[in-house]
């Protein structure tokens, strides 16, 4: 892994941070995602990409109990707009005369 990878990923004990939420909210919630990215036909990668930005915000900040479905929300129209916006970039390179 790079070193960015690496200061990217979330910490071990970022639960332990929490005060207001716990694990089984936090499972509740990625649950309450894989529905989510199953009802609107997403790829596997934007419902990944969406469990790690949680992931993430979640190890550094405090959430309240009654955020904590607009922190999924949020996370998930990121990674979505982020794993489209890759798409259209390797369709755009793909186009490109000799990369056939």
């Amino acid at each position: 892994m790079s070193c960015d990878q690496l200061s990217n990923r979330p910490r071990a004990n970022y639960m332990q941070r929490q005060t207001d939420i716990t694990t089984n909210m936090r499972t509740i919630l990625v649950d309450w995602l894989v529905e989510v990215a199953d009802e609107y036909h997403l790829q596997r990668e934007t419902l990944f990409l969406a469990v790690n930005f949680v992931d993430r915000f979640l190890s550094v900040m405090a959430v309240q109990r009654s955020k904590l479905q607009l922190v999924g929300t949020a996370s998930m129209f990121i990674a979505a707009y982020v794993c489209c916006l890759f798409l259209n970039i390797l369709m755009l390179l793909a186009s490109f005369p000799g990369c056939n």
